[in-house]
């Protein structure tokens, strides 16, 4: 069932015509209204701010994702930090897997049967991804330092980049992450699932064999295989 014009502006959607009424607004006023009760204002400001790539809004865009709760509203949110790029990437880093519980916790029944890359899962994961080449580097980080929570998302945030990208300066990291989680069925999973973006990593695919309790991963390496003859 089509949702009403009123169920929409409830949960954030606004109109282009509404932001003719704020585009007076300075910077500093935009970052406050990042806290109105109103959603509609919310992603107003949200949107302006990521078209005027207001850095100073950072923190602020940072601490309203954490908080915010309507769909539209987060997604201007997360669309402002893409925009602001590169410079918000030392702010969301020490967000990943800490926003929303969409994140993967057990091993998936089913394997993912698209022919492309898996968007994250995680909302500060999928907006750093979205930032691009230029967020590996704090990722890479993240990877070889980070704790398990953080990493965990990082894995695939680098994944989605690297196979659009085919950047693969990321290799050396994930094979760190592996060996520092080498006893953790999720970041082995996740990894081998990343490995699908790096053609160097075909033998070490080809030497993982079946069995019982890693029945998911084997099939998370035959995926990621049958990305190379493709």
């Amino acid at each position: 069932m089509k949702s009403t014009i009123q169920q929409l502006q409830n949960r954030g959607y606004v109109s282009m015509q509404q932001f003719d009424h704020y585009e007076i607004l300075n910077n500093r006023e935009m970052i406050w209204m990042l806290n109105s009760p109103v959603a509609e204002e919310r992603t107003i400001s949200a949107q302006m701010l990521g078209e005027r790539q207001e850095a100073e809004a950072i923190t602020g865009l940072c601490e309203a994702l954490r908080a915010e709760k309507k769909l539209y509203t987060k997604i201007a949110i997360c669309e402002a930090l893409v925009k602001l790029g590169y410079p918000a990437v030392d702010y969301l880093l020490p967000l990943l897997g800490t926003i929303g519980n969409n994140q993967h916790k057990v091993l998936p029944a089913n394997l993912f049967d698209k022919s492309s890359f898996p968007l994250p899962r995680d909302i500060v994961a999928r907006t750093i991804a979205k930032i691009g080449e230029e967020a590996l580097p704090g990722l890479e980080q993240v990877l070889i330092s980070g704790n398990l929570v953080q990493v965990l998302e990082a894995i695939d945030a680098v994944g989605y980049i690297a196979y659009y990208s085919k950047n693969h300066s990321s290799y050396f990291a994930l094979n760190l992450c592996l060996n520092r989680f080498s006893n953790n069925v999720m970041v082995q999973w996740k990894v081998i699932r990343a490995f699908q973006a790096f053609p160097q990593t075909k033998m070490y695919l080809e030497s993982i064999h079946e069995n019982i309790a890693h029945a998911r991963i084997c099939d998370e390496a035959k995926r990621s295989l049958s990305k190379f003859s493709n």
